[in-house]
């Protein structure tokens, strides 16, 4: 489902135009800067794919410099090539999108998720550095809301989160304070946070970002595996396959 009139549930997914040297960062050096912008690009192909069927409307925030457009479907695919314009396009079909609106990341999560809560009760925020993130998983925190939690989080292990949702009359920028971002601390505030709010927490099952060199190297050894890991994710294998990235890990 991308939209639709009657569903109170929306993932905002939040990303960035896949340009060299924005994204991926903590990669460069294992791969160049360009490289690094194929693969977010190629993660987001695979969640957007993946998360269009799920039971919730979809949108995409975008972290943009002021004046700068949000990317087009060529665009993206000069980012990654083996995704061409014609699949971009089915990809985006029917997506909202939204720029990201604040100065930290906190401040730029609650304006994300207030805004989509001024048209639905259930609201949950991910990225796109989750590339194997089930449309499952998205509609069983949805679930937990629904059941009467009022926040639910998909804990990743680097001691953040893959996934933040909230009930509309939960959401309070308080949620979000004082959070030490891109730290081993981010889950630990953030849970803090919502316990001094008074607020029910439910918890979704432990999630692996992709950030890290040592990351990469086990997502590859997923998808040369052979195993169901390995079709999850068919634009980041593609990429990884043309890199010789797959070859090089045992199956």
């Amino acid at each position: 489902m991308v939209h639709s009139s009657s569903t109170q549930r929306c993932l905002v997914l939040f990303t960035k135009p896949p340009r060299p040297g924005r994204v991926k960062t903590r990669l460069i050096g294992r791969l160049s800067a360009a490289q690094a912008a194929a693969l977010h690009a190629a993660f987001l192909a695979d969640v957007l794919a993946r998360l269009r069927r799920g039971a919730f409307d979809l949108r995409l925030a975008w972290a943009l410099a002021p004046g700068e457009a949000i990317p087009s479907p060529a665009e993206l695919a000069r980012a990654q090539p083996t995704t061409p314009p014609a699949d971009w396009q089915r990809l985006l079909a029917g997506i909202a999108h939204q720029r990201q609106v604040g100065g930290d990341l906190g401040a730029r999560l609650h304006h994300g998720l207030a805004a989509a809560g001024r048209r639905y009760r259930y609201v949950a925020a991910a990225g796109s550095d989750h590339p194997e993130l089930p449309a499952a998983r998205v509609d069983g925190a949805f679930a937990r809301l629904e059941a009467g939690a009022e926040v639910v989080v998909g804990p990743a292990a680097d001691g953040g989160y893959y996934l933040i949702g909230a009930r509309r009359e939960a959401l309070d920028p308080r949620l979000f304070a004082g959070v030490p971002w891109s730290s081993g601390a981010v889950l630990r505030t953030t849970l803090a946070n919502a316990a001094s709010l008074g607020l029910e927490v439910a918890r979704l099952e432990l999630g692996h970002d992709v950030d890290e060199p040592a990351d990469l190297e086990r997502l590859a050894a997923r998808l040369a595996s052979g195993g169901r890991a390995s079709g999850a994710c068919p634009h980041t294998r593609a990429l990884l396959e043309a890199w010789g990235m797959l070859r090089a890990v045992p199956a």
